[in-house]
This record gives C-alpha cells, sequence and structure tokens, in this order.
C-alpha cells in the first residue's frame, strides 16, 4: 500500500506499475526481437547506424533502452519510498526483501529482451546495447536477506512472505485493505497509526471519536465530494431527491386516505366520489356533503341513536341498481327539482345499500393508490440508495484502507461487497464471533489477517446455551490456533513498566519488556508501583441486585484514589476497575461522596483493549464458600492484570483467590516473592523537589487543593495504617 500511494511525486506521476509479471516481460521481449528483425530486412538503418561504433543503433533496441531507463528510475522511486522513515523507519525488512526478489526477476526478463535483439541486430547496435545501464545499480547492500547468490532462479518460486504475498493485492489499482475492528475505539486507535504511514484512510461510520480521523470519515468526504460536484450532477441528484420528495407525500397522502376509509367513521361524499356507475346530479350532490350532512341523509341522527353498524350491515347495492337508483334521482332533478329531490328520490333502505357500496368503492381504491404509491417510493428510494452507494463507492474505491466495526460491515455489506476488497484485515480477532468473521468474506477475498489475543476475553454470545454446549464463544482465531494454522506471536510489550508486567508471567512466559518502559516515572507518594491490598472482608449482595460488593474495598480504594490525586495526578489518569456491576455501582457513590469527579470507573470486560497510567482494581469476591466467580476465569485474569501502565493496585481477598485458581496461586507465588502484597500500603513520603514535573504526570486538572484537606489526611493515615 506505500508504494501504491507514493510518497515521490515522481512514482506518484507514473500510470505504469512498478512490478510487472513474467508473462508480459517475455511478451514486451518478443516484440521487440521482432521489430529489431524488421528494422534489419529493410536494410535502411541497422548497419548504417551501427557504424563506427557511436551510432544510435537499431530503433527496436532504442525502444529497449528507453523502457529500461524509465523502469530504473520508477524503481528507485519506490525504493525511495521503502526506505523512507515513514515506512520503515529507514532498516531493511521483508518488504524490501520482496521489492529486491522482484527486482531480480526483471532484470533476467531484460537481458533476455537485450539478449533477442542483439542476435538480430548488427555488431554496432550490440555494442551500444552492452552499455545501456540496467537495474543493477540498485544497492544489493540494502537487502541483506536477499544477497545476489540467494536469489532464487527464472522458475523457482520463493518462499512466500507478508509482502509477497501482497503483491497485486494492495497495489495503486487495487482495491482497498478493508481493516474492521469489535469496537469504535479500537478502529479510531488502529486507523491513527495507519495515518502515520497512508494517508488514503477512510473511515465509515459516525461514532468516532477521534479527530485525526475527522476528516476521513466517509460522511465528510461525501460531504466535500457534494460541494465539488459537477453541475450535470448536481441535477442528477436533485432530480431524484425531488422525486423521492414527490413520492413520500403521495405516500403519506394515500396512508391517510386508507386510513380513513377503513376507519370505522362515517365518510364524507368526497371519498365516495370515483365509482364508474355512480354518475350523474345524485353523484354531484353527494360529492358536495360533509360528514354530518352524509348522516343525514342516511337518516343518522345527530345523537347517533341508530348505530352505524345497523347502515353497514346492509348488503351492498349493484352496479345495475346503482345505475337504476341514478336514472331516477336525474329525473327528478331535471323535472324542477334539483340536487335535493335527487337526493330524496331514493329510499332510505336504498341509501344505505348504496352507501355500502361506495364505501367498498372507496376503500378498493384507496387500498390500490396506497400499493401504488408504497411502489413508487420503493423506486425513488432505491434511486437515491444506489446514487449514494455510488457516491460512496467512488469515495471508498479511491483510498487505501477502508476501516469499519463489524457491526458497520453488517450495516453497509452491499458497499463491502462492491469493494471487491482482496486483503481484510481483523483488529480484536479473538474478541469477535466466527460468524461475523465468515459473514464479511467474499468471494473477492484473497488474504484474510486475524490479529487478536486469545488469552483475553472471549467473544459475547446472547445465548448462553450455545455458548456453554457448542462453543460459540470460541473465535475463529482461537479455533485456528487450537488447530496448528500458522501464526506470529508478538512477545515485546511497550505498555506496562516490567514491575507490573512480571505479573503476566504465568500467562505470557515469553513476554519480552521493550527498553522505553523502564524509564517510566515512579507513582507519586507510593512505594511500589504495583501493589495488592489483602484483606478478609466478606462481601455482600443488596436485595435489588444479584451482582456482589465489598464495601471495604470501596472505602480503600476511594481512600487511594484521594491520596494519588492529592499529588497531583489528573483524575482522568486512574480508572477504577471492578469485577461485578454491583461493586462498580458502590464505587461511584463512594467516590461521588468523597467529590472525587472524574476519575474513569469501568467493569473488567468493559475496559478490554484500553489502557490508563495508573488503575486501581477491585475484585470483590470475599465469601467463606470459596466462590470465585467471573475472577476465577483466566481470561478475566489476563485482562484486569494488563491495563496500567505506571502503577497497578489491587485490593482483594488473595487468600481466597489462591485457593480456588491455579493461575492465581502462581501471581500470588510472584507477589509474595517480590514483597508486594499486604494489609497496607507502604508510602513514599518526600520533599515536594522530588516530585515529576506536570508534564510526567498529565494534565494535572485537579490538585491538592481541589480534595478536602482532612479526607486527604484521612486516606494517608488508612494508608500508612
Amino acid at each position: 500500500a506505500a508504494a501504491g500511494g507514493g510518497a515521490s511525486p515522481a512514482a506518484a506521476s507514473r500510470k505504469r506499475a512498478v512490478v510487472d509479471s513474467d508473462e508480459e516481460e517475455e511478451e514486451s521481449g518478443g516484440r521487440a526481437a521482432k521489430a529489431a528483425r524488421k528494422e534489419q530486412d529493410g536494410g535502411s538503418s541497422g548497419p548504417a547506424a551501427g557504424e563506427g561504433g557511436g551510432g544510435a543503433g537499431p530503433p527496436a533496441l532504442h525502444r529497449v533502452e528507453s523502457r529500461m531507463l524509465s523502469r530504473e528510475e520508477e524503481v528507485e522511486a519506490t525504493r525511495e519510498t521503502l526506505l523512507s522513515p515513514k515506512v520503515s523507519g529507514g532498516r531493511p525488512d521483508g518488504v524490501q526483501s520482496w521489492l529486491h526478489h522482484r527486482l531480480a526477476r526483471r532484470r533476467s526478463a531484460e537481458r533476455k529482451a537485450r539478449a533477442a535483439v542483439a542476435d538480430e541486430a548488427t555488431a554496432g547496435a550490440v555494442s551500444d546495447a552492452a552499455s545501456v545501464s540496467d537495474l543493477s545499480e540498485v544497492n544489493l547492500s540494502d537487502y541483506p536477506d536477499a544477497e545476489e547468490g540467494e536469489l532464487p532462479d527464472e522458475g523457482e518460486v520463493a518462499p512466500p512472505s507478508v509482502a509477497e504475498s501482497a503483491e497485486g493485492l494492495c497495489g495503486s489499482d487495487s482495491p482497498p485493505i478493508l481493516v474492521l475492528c469489535h469496537t469504535n475505539h479500537a478502529l479510531d486507535q488502529f486507523l491513527e497509526g495507519i495515518l502515520a504511514f497512508e494517508p488514503r484512510v477512510v473511515r465509515v461510520g459516525g461514532r468516532s471519536q477521534s479527530e485525526a480521523l475527522k476528516e476521513h470519515n466517509l460522511a465528510e468526504r461525501l460531504r466535500v465530494r457534494k460541494e465539488e460536484r459537477a453541475g450535470s450532477r448536481k441535477t442528477l441528484l436533485g432530480n431524484v431527491h425531488a422525486h423521492l420528495k414527490g413520492s413520500r407525500e403521495r405516500l403519506s397522502a394515500a396512508a391517510k386516505q386508507s386510513h380513513r376509509t377503513w376507519g370505522g367513521g362515517l365518510l364524507s361524499g368526497l371519498l365516495l366520489r370515483g365509482q364508474r356507475s355512480f354518475r350523474g346530479a345524485l353523484a354531484a350532490a353527494l360529492e358536495r356533503l360533509p360528514e354530518e350532512g352524509m348522516a343525514a341523509w342516511l337518516g343518522l341522527p345527530p345523537a347517533g341513536e341508530a348505530s352505524l353498524e345497523s347502515v353497514l350491515a346492509q348488503p351492498q347495492m349493484g352496479p345495475a341498481a346503482t345505475e337504476a337508483c341514478c336514472d331516477e334521482a336525474d329525473r327528478a332533478a331535471y323535472s324542477g327539482g334539483g340536487p335535493a329531490a335527487a337526493m330524496e328520490s331514493v329510499p332510505l333502505v336504498d341509501r344505505w345499500a348504496l352507501y355500502n357500496s361506495l364505501r367498498a368503492g372507496a376503500q378498493t381504491r384507496a387500498q390500490a393508490e396506497l400499493v401504488a404509491a408504497l411502489e413508487s417510493y420503493r423506486l425513488a428510494a432505491a434511486a437515491e440508495q444506489a446514487l449514494e452507494e455510488a457516491e460512496a463507492l467512488a469515495v471508498l474505491r479511491g483510498a487505501a484502507v477502508v476501516g469499519m466495526t463489524t457491526t458497520g460491515a453488517a450495516k453497509y455489506q452491499t458497499l463491502v461487497r462492491q469493494l471487491e476488497c482482496r486483503v481484510i484485515v481483523f483488529e480484536e480477532a479473538a474478541e469477535v464471533l466466527e460468524a461475523h468473521v465468515l459473514a464479511s468474506l467474499g468471494k473477492s477475498t484473497a488474504q484474510l489477517l486475524l490479529i487478536g489475543d486469545h488469552q483475553q476475553l472471549r467473544p459475547s454470545a446472547a445465548c448462553h446455551e450455545l455458548a456453554l454446549h457448542y462453543g460459540l464463544t470460541v473465535s475463529l482465531f482461537e479455533r485456528a490456533l487450537n488447530n496448528n494454522v500458522p501464526y506470529v506471536r508478538l512477545r515485546t510489550q511497550r505498555r506496562m513498566r516490567p514491575q507490573i508486567s512480571r505479573l503476566l508471567s504465568p500467562i505470557y512466559p515469553e513476554l519480552i519488556d521493550h527498553p522505553s518502559t523502564f524509564n517510566r516515572p515512579a507513582v507519586v507518594g507510593l512505594a511500589h508501583p504495583a501493589y495488592f491490598l489483602t484483606h478478609q472482608s466478606p462481601e455482600r449482595t443488596r436485595g435489588d441486585l444479584i451482582s456482589p460488593e465489598n464495601p471495604h474495598e470501596v472505602e480503600v480504594l476511594c481512600c487511594l484514589a484521594a491520596l494519588l490525586v492529592g499529588s497531583g495526578y489528573a483524575p482522568a489518569k486512574i480508572t477504577v476497575l471492578s469485577a461485578y456491576v454491583g461493586q462498580l455501582i458502590a464505587l461511584r457513590a463512594g467516590f461521588a461522596a468523597c467529590g472525587l469527579d472524574g476519575l474513569v470507573l469501568s467493569t473488567v470486560d468493559a475496559y478490554q483493549g484500553e489502557e490508563n497510567d495508573i488503575v486501581l482494581l477491585s475484585l470483590v469476591r470475599s465469601n467463606s464458600d470459596g466462590r470465585l466467580g467471573f475472577t476465577a476465569v483466566d481470561n478475566r485474569i489476563c485482562v484486569a492484570l494488563s491495563r496500567a501502565r505506571l502503577g497497578f493496585y489491587c485490593a482483594c481477598n488473595l487468600e481466597m483467590l489462591t485457593a480456588g485458581s491455579e493461575l492465581w496461586r502462581q501471581v500470588a507465588r510472584h507477589v509474595a516473592d517480590a514483597g508486594v502484597s499486604g494489609a497496607g500500603l507502604p508510602l513514599a513520603l518526600g520533599d515536594a523537589s522530588a516530585m515529576p514535573p506536570p508534564s510526567r504526570l498529565g494534565s494535572v486538572e485537579s490538585s491538592a487543593a481541589d480534595v478536602a484537606p482532612e479526607r486527604l489526611a484521612s486516606g494517608s493515615e488508612r494508608m500508612l495504617a
């Protein structure tokens, strides 16, 4: 994708791709040889141009030369792009090795073309051809993993790599790469990382919280495209919108008329018109009657003593009887009586039967109009949707990377299918149901990349029985690993300081700390960056909630949070996690009572994929039966222990946890060896000069002055105790 985007203007301006297939090279060489033979047979320029050794040579050879020199420039531009710090940090990598392999195959094809020309051309032309530069000027020292002697032969297939397998899938003319994530937050983070080296990114969906992606949102791109749209395109869209508006108004009117005619009320004469057999003076007179006048003509008093049901119970009047009734009314009207005589000429019982007949005809016409209006609206809406999808498709096809959530992929399934993406990347793949992954694949999919951690949270299933008995919560990612599908494990972590990451050694025995994690600042006022505050205080269950809570842990974490905020940490830099919703409610109430606002409070499950400087964890469970519940699930333990960057502090009944979980036993063994557990939290008291500057603490939105002095002192005393 980086090569296709082109950081160099010279590379971006060329329409011909850097990498061609071997078949195209051989075909080009064959054409050049035929052209050279044709020139030699003509005898006009071949030998003459070669005499003296300084001639221009055959035209066919010049075409080969110019073609080679142009490609050499293209390769150099692409090489500069791949070696740029934005793409590879200036270090040779798999992409560069792939490029070198392709250059070697290209050189082989170019030599074939020159050899074919040399066999037919003159000695002078051969001399000129020998002086033509080929692609060997590319410095092989830039590609240490693909030396000249190690390059595969022409007929040999090189070992597959990520770059090699992506050849032809991520070029400038290829469909974009589709990036799918389980959550909007993860999608924003993933696309922000891609923006560092590829600006052609489009994010689909309106729930992005990233300012960096605002101008890359599909809705924003469509808005800009609409402003820049040509006049003819605006006219077309305007006509479609106008037609849709008219269809909507027609549908609304048809729905209202259908509601009136099929309702239980009396119909006015205006709604009864339209029946073919109903004509003449009687029809003209009845059309002017409102509902009150129609009730009087039918003999229904305003008080409603004679119910409308008695009228509707009468049989309908047939077409022949209706025509006879109209003829009689016409004779009465034309004899001098006028419209009043026409209406009075119909007997009362016939009036009821005529009304029922006219009412049934009105209902049929209203129903037919509603169906026609609905179909017209559907066609207009489909036309508008087709135009909008065409606009969106034009924007998405111009991108190198298109990102959306798995929910968005289902919502915009038509767009996804039409994009025909060949490469699909799934972030958080271990947390996505297998059905969601399969539903995102299409017939054009050539490569599927799954990124995730099956040792953290699994997918959540709405049906517990399917999850329990049929493995619905086993993701495609985890199932592939269980069936020995090849994978690459990332071993270096860049989030946690080493004292925190060591807690995860039972889960990730091969985990390596990046050098940047060793210089993280210490937590102000506390002696250890990671500590377990142990207790034996029992949990309890509120009457209105099944979820348990632990008041002692609420009190401890409130005091610790007050101490940290008083030390200068911004509340937004502190996250408080709970294993249960009931405890989360109690924590919110406790922090509100202490006046601590702005802290990040969440359950462990909802915080997967997030991180913060300081994390306070409440595991809640403490009972005489040794029931651990969610806290015994290894995946949740992994998430809970791996969210903090600078400091991690956990309030729990560690003795009970170790008795019911093997993983907790291993964690407790490390905690005991490191001496980072106890009933009280050791403090590191010092002067103000030892405190890190505010830039290392984050934006200090609260200070010691924001916290009541007596509450801060009380919190410190409790911690010291």
